[in-house]
């Protein structure tokens, strides 16, 4: 906490710390009006984060709906992560980025082999599989991932690409929680195109109460 603490600059107190290792995944609950700081520690490093209605899990992450209704593909501070009901769940209030995505999608075993021909790799699904399996939540109910500094190109074609890495060590994204809840993320294990640099490695993340 002290390390946390002399490295950024919180608005609030510190209730929760962790490093997530490269490739590993964690889950936590979360009280409405705290604030989640994910921190890129080395740079290039996405992660990718869901989740759901504490009080109603099936109440989940929707980022379809958030495009819709914040009407970019690319959200920053200021925007807001919607539920599959159209409810807040997460305000965006701090970027030193603004470089993330509302893709929906994330790797997995099954993506990995269709693009790249290999099977058993680390990936986002098995590690949110794994992150939310104490809550009762299958893989089949996951929703799609928000993914904090994902950097992500588009043509006037339509054409999407993932692109470069830009994220620098220390770079940020806070999100406050707009209702209590219970929330997974996967430092993204992808070492097979450009979303980590080629090199997943460790985040760190902390929850402050303003």
């Amino acid at each position: 906490m002290d390390r946390l603490n002399a490295a950024h600059q919180f608005h609030g107190r510190i209730t929760h710390g962790e490093i997530i290792p490269a490739r590993e995944y964690t889950s936590f609950t979360m009280n409405r009006g705290q604030v989640l700081r994910i921190i890129d520690l080395e740079g290039q490093q996405v992660a990718d984060v869901i989740c759901f209605n504490r009080d109603d899990p099936t109440e989940k992450l929707h980022n379809a709906r958030g495009v819709r209704l914040n009407g970019t593909y690319k959200p920053t501070a200021g925007h807001i992560l919607y539920s599959d009901e159209c409810n807040p769940m997460f305000t965006i209030v701090a970027d030193t980025l603004g470089e993330n995505f509302f893709g929906d999608s994330m790797c997995s075993e099954e993506m990995n082999f269709v693009r790249y021909g290999i099977r058993g790799t680390r990936n986002c699904r098995d590690n949110l599989t794994m992150a939310v399996k104490g809550w009762g939540i299958t893989k089949k109910q996951l929703p799609g991932a928000f993914a904090p500094f994902m950097s992500v190109s588009f043509t006037p074609e339509g054409r999407t690409a993932i692109t470069d890495a830009t994220s620098r060590p220390g770079d940020y994204v806070d999100l406050r929680a707009e209702m209590n809840l219970l929330v997974a993320i996967s430092n993204c294990p992808q070492d097979r195109n450009p979303c980590n640099g080629f090199k997943p490695t460790p985040l760190e993340i902390a929850i402050y109460q303003p």
